[in-house]
């Protein structure tokens, strides 16, 4: 069996932020999605960092899941070494998820939040567990799905690919997939706004193409604040060994590119000797760069404002107009403004119409329990899949960070409390000094 994906992909900065700290990353043999986090732009370099090293991986080797591991490594290697370089991007750190193909089976690389489902015979799996503390808490009994929701730390990590080296590997999972399964690779931007049933919804789209339209559409109808990318792959298993493969796409801050202080670029080299990564090219030179072989640049360009070509899947386009929202909060601007919704994908995609504008909301329902669900009949877990490796430490969106050699740590304290309770008996004991 030979297995190859049909795939595209697309992101867009939400509606609040100003940069995209995600990146993707698609071809005939691998899919590739990063969530960045960190300040000063750290994000960005940490999902570009990570999405450009596992796209070395050769998918022909013979121990591909050991492979996987082995980015894994190598890519937070490189982060330790920029971090410890610049103060600037100190406690960067980003979600990898991966699939890749090695001709006959598929293998995920998971780690962080970021998500896989699977789409056969409408109904829709998630391959992938969280890697939360309240996904943790959901399992242990001590929060409900509902609770998980709304929990203060539901974006608390407890494992990704940060600073921290040593630090935890990637969980790598053998799929079983069959001809006509649809793969979805996808950011918290969409997991964490959208319910399974909406997810599955959207996936369902006839056209790949038109279905990360539709999904970019529903996670901003819903106000996510945060960057959302997501990858719809379709999996044929009956491609012809000698079709000439399609030249990859990449989206996000990977297409964008980052900005490196001199000091982070040159521990960056010598971290990872022969990768060379310019910052204003992140792919000239990479196993996925079409130009390589040649020696030339190929950047990610925008499809142009035209129908889709001939060539391209059929399906009905999805309905409505995306808002894009950079900062703050206002009524929404009329189609054909510019915005910040890039797509890309192994085929021609179709008109990618681009909107801007400003959208009042909070956060829909946020899910860190959906493993198993199904937005169609006939949910479950997927047939044939397996988990081969897995490993825990603590990582936190929000600042700090621990890692620990195996066992997942307890549920956090609630430190809001008790740092407010330190902080009251230190103003008492201060005016008892002041005023006697």
């Amino acid at each position: 069996m030979a297995v190859r994906f049909r795939a595209a992909a697309g992101t867009d900065l939400g509606t609040v932020r100003m940069n995209n700290e995600d990146s993707a990353v698609v071809s005939d043999h691998i899919l590739i999605l990063a969530d960045g986090m960190g300040g000063h732009a750290a994000g960005e370099v940490a999902s570009v960092v990570a999405v450009r090293v596992f796209s070395e991986l050769d998918h022909r080797g013979t121990d591909l899941a050991g492979d996987i591991l082995a980015a894994g490594r190598r890519a937070r290697r490189a982060l330790a070494a920029i971090s410890e370089a610049d103060p600037l991007v100190e406690s960067l750190g980003t979600t990898l998820i991966t699939a890749v193909s090695d001709g006959d089976r598929v293998l995920v690389g998971h780690i962080g939040d970021s998500r896989v489902y699977v789409l056969r015979d409408s109904a829709m799996y998630q391959v992938t567990t969280d890697h939360t503390h309240v996904q943790r808490m959901v399992e242990l009994g001590q929060l409900s799905p509902e609770q998980a929701r709304i929990h203060p730390y539901r974006a608390m990590l407890l494992k990704s690919l940060d600073d921290h080296s040593p630090g935890p590997d990637l969980d790598v999972i053998d799929l079983d997939l069959q001809r006509g399964d649809r793969l979805l690779l996808c950011s918290d931007g969409l997991s964490d706004y959208l319910t399974a049933e909406q997810i599955g919804a959207a996936l369902a789209t006839e056209d790949r193409h038109e279905a990360v339209r539709a999904l970019l559409e529903s996670a901003l109808a819903a106000a996510t604040r945060d960057n959302v990318t997501v990858i719809v792959a379709d999996v044929d298993t009956e491609a012809d060994a000698d079709e000439p493969p399609t030249e990859p796409a990449h989206v996000g801050a990977v297409a964008d590119g980052i900005q490196l202080s001199d000091e982070a670029a040159g521990a960056l080299a010598d971290a990872l000797p022969g990768l060379h990564l310019d910052p204003q090219r992140p792919w000239h030179g990479s196993g996925l760069d079409p130009g390589a072989a040649d020696g030339s640049a190929v950047l990610a360009e925008e499809p142009p404002d035209t129908a889709p070509s001939p060539a391209t899947d059929t399906g009905a386009p999805a309905s409505g107009t995306a808002d894009d929202e950079e900062h703050g909060s206002g009524g929404a601007a009329a189609a054909g403004t510019p915005s910040e919704r890039t797509f890309g994908g192994t085929e021609t995609p179709p008109t990618a119409d681009r909107t801007t504008g400003r959208r009042d909301g909070s956060p829909g329902d946020l899910s860190g329990a959906d493993r198993g669900s199904s937005a169609l009949p006939g949910a479950g877990t997927l047939p044939g899949s397996s988990t081969l490796r897995g490993s825990s430490a603590l990582r936190g969106r929000g600042g700090t960070s621990a890692d620990d050699g195996g066992a997942d740590p307890a549920p956090p304290v609630w430190p809001g409390v008790l740092a407010a309770a330190f902080t009251a008996a230190a103003l008492v004991l201060l005016g008892l000094f002041l005023f006697g």
